[in-house]
């Protein structure tokens, strides 16, 4: 019984890191660290985020799958086969829009290619327009449906790993001796006098 309520604590964690992290990490590399390495793009911020939709959903996961290793749950492990399961009946059941196109072609286009046509938005008129965009449609079913897959793979390897490892505590070894190397031992009673 605990192994599912572990399981779909760890599947909303994925879930809340896509929704939260993707486009916040997305509008930070595009705002703030391309500026401060001095590269531009051309790129939209939908078009940017969409277009590095895998780095902007699995890496944050991944992070969050190492930090989540400590609780020792492995459900946690097994995440992905939700988002997996859902992305696998989507790609199988996608419908081409033309008798021409093959439907596995359509359907991975649909949620795995990039080369998205979305404008920058002044204002809400922009946005009613951009709204039936084939585009828009294809962007915000990657970030419903590829995007947590991405995700939970990202999560599941890293829970997977930190299990297996023990590297959540090695990490933390390591920074705690730097700290000491760098500020001297603070814990309480082993710290200077000010």
């Amino acid at each position: 019984m605990w192994q599912i309520v572990w399981f779909l604590f760890h599947l909303a964690a994925v879930y809340a890191a896509v929704w939260l992290c993707t486009p916040w990490l997305a509008g930070l590399t595009r705002g703030r660290l391309l500026p401060l390495l001095q590269q531009t793009t051309s790129l939209s911020s939908f078009e940017f985020l969409y277009s590095h939709i895998f780095a902007f959903s699995f890496i944050p996961a991944f992070f969050l799958g190492l930090v989540a290793s400590r609780f020792r749950h492995t459900a946690a492990q097994f995440v992905w086969l939700l988002p997996t399961t859902i992305l696998v009946y989507k790609f199988a059941t996608f419908q081409a829009a033309s008798v021409f196109a093959s439907q596995f072609s359509a359907a991975f286009h649909q949620y795995f290619e990039g080369g998205f046509l979305i404008p920058e938005v002044r204002n809400w008129q922009d946005i009613q327009l951009m709204a039936g965009s084939a585009d828009v449609t294809r962007a915000l079913a990657q970030l419903k449906f590829t995007a947590p897959f991405y995700a939970a793979v990202g999560y599941s390897i890293a829970t997977w790993i930190g299990l297996r490892t023990n590297l959540s505590q090695k990490v933390s070894d390591r920074v705690e001796k730097w700290e000491v190397s760098r500020f001297g031992d603070l814990r309480e009673g082993h710290g200077k006098d000010t």
